[in-house]
């Protein structure tokens, strides 16, 4: 594995995994013990100090329309809907089941070049100043697009969304219960998402560029006034807010996953609107299914090539639903039509009041499209 980061990760960023992203880290050997029982000291006592905080339900509603659905963990039939924990965490487990499965990590690797050969492909890198290459009968782009410009076979599609999300953490006077929020707004989709401390979310908060700037200038108690005003109050009033930080939306997808004996995973083949926070999840559904493929091959060249066509013929049904999913929702919450508003509501309440839609919503969201 070539690694572009030198030490332990300092990403701030916090991820929310569906319950089948639990499972695919629970088979890799991620998830236990580094998200199990942890204990410290506090107030000169010895107590637990959990590391993921647990989703049992998701509320959905739309600004300025009727209608709104929640999706309970009885509804999926799970102990819980999703895990939200932070980036580093996770990079920090995943690292140490590198390290119990004696997977060569080479870090501070930048990759200068990717050439096919007769048999596979050759990488080219720098490492602490000296150049270097290694030969592989496969090379996966696992890097959020990085290096897809040294693929010249394979091209990027990009939409832009012409919207800008805010991130950071916000803290409010009422317990969360485990409870996360998606609220649908014109101007794009805000989302609260419950974090360990009870009273604390992850926020992310969606609209133009203008209004993403005016709102990092703000002062604490201004923001969480603005975000009081566009959120309302069903999660209690918000009290203080930090970390605020944002990056711009486009929906990015490639022309082909595979090329010769390279193929895209992740957030490298393709970038979703964080809307229904289906990106990461979807990324991880590739890396399990590429990784059963070449499980079945043993330095065998053609095996290899025709593990990575079967690789890309598995996932096109996920990815495409995936993708088409999430750009459904921007499109069709994403405006102020009165007329949009009522069918909406509509659809909200009646997933809302069948449990058969709720269970269905909640599968797809649990497991993609391919289960």
């Amino acid at each position: 594995m070539l690694e572009a980061r030198e030490g332990i990760s300092r990403e701030s960023r916090t991820l929310a995994l569906s319950y089948g992203s639990r499972e695919i880290l629970d088979r890799a050997g991620a998830w236990q013990p580094a998200f199990g029982t942890h204990w410290g000291i506090h107030a000169g006592m010895r107590v637990e100090l959990p590391k993921v905080a647990e989703i049992h339900s998701i509320h959905n509603s739309q600004k300025g329309g009727f209608g709104r659905a929640v999706i309970t963990r009885e509804d999926g039939g799970v102990p819980a809907l999703g895990y939200v924990l932070s980036y580093a965490d996770l990079q920090t487990a995943l690292d140490q089941a590198l390290i119990a499965k004696a997977v060569t990590v080479e870090r501070g690797a930048i990759v200068s070049d990717i050439t096919e050969t007769a048999s596979g492909a050759q990488v080219s890198y720098t490492q602490h100043g000296i150049k270097c290459s290694v030969a592989a009968d496969v090379v996966v782009l696992a890097d959020g697009g990085a290096n897809l410009g040294k693929v010249p076979a394979i091209s990027v599609i990009e939409k832009d969304y012409a919207q800008t999300a805010l991130l950071g953490q916000i803290q409010s006077d009422t317990p969360h219960s485990h409870r996360a929020y998606e609220r649908f707004t014109p101007e794009g989709p805000a989302a609260l998402l419950p974090k360990c401390d009870a009273h604390s979310y992850s926020l992310v908060w969606v609209a133009s560029a203008e209004k993403i700037e005016h709102l990092k200038m703000l002062d604490e108690a201004g923001f969480c006034a603005a975000f009081q005003a566009h959120f309302g109050f069903r999660a209690g009033r918000f009290l203080a807010v930090k970390d605020r930080r944002s990056y711009p939306l486009k929906l990015r997808t490639v022309s082909s996953a595979v090329a010769g004996h390279v193929v895209v995973i992740g957030n490298a083949a393709q970038a979703l609107h964080p809307v229904a926070g289906q990106g990461f999840n979807l990324g991880l559904r590739d890396a399990e299914e590429l990784a059963g493929m070449l499980s079945t091959t043993v330095a065998n060249a053609h095996a290899a090539s025709t593990a990575l066509e079967n690789y890309a013929a598995s996932r096109s049904k996920d990815v495409s639903r995936s993708v088409g999913f999430t750009d459904f929702l921007v499109r069709t919450f994403s405006n102020d039509h009165a007329l949009n508003r009522i069918p909406r509501g509509v659809g909200l309440a009646l997933v809302d009041i069948l449990p058969f839609a709720r269970k269905a919503l909640a599968h797809r969201m649990l497991f993609g499209a391919s289960r």
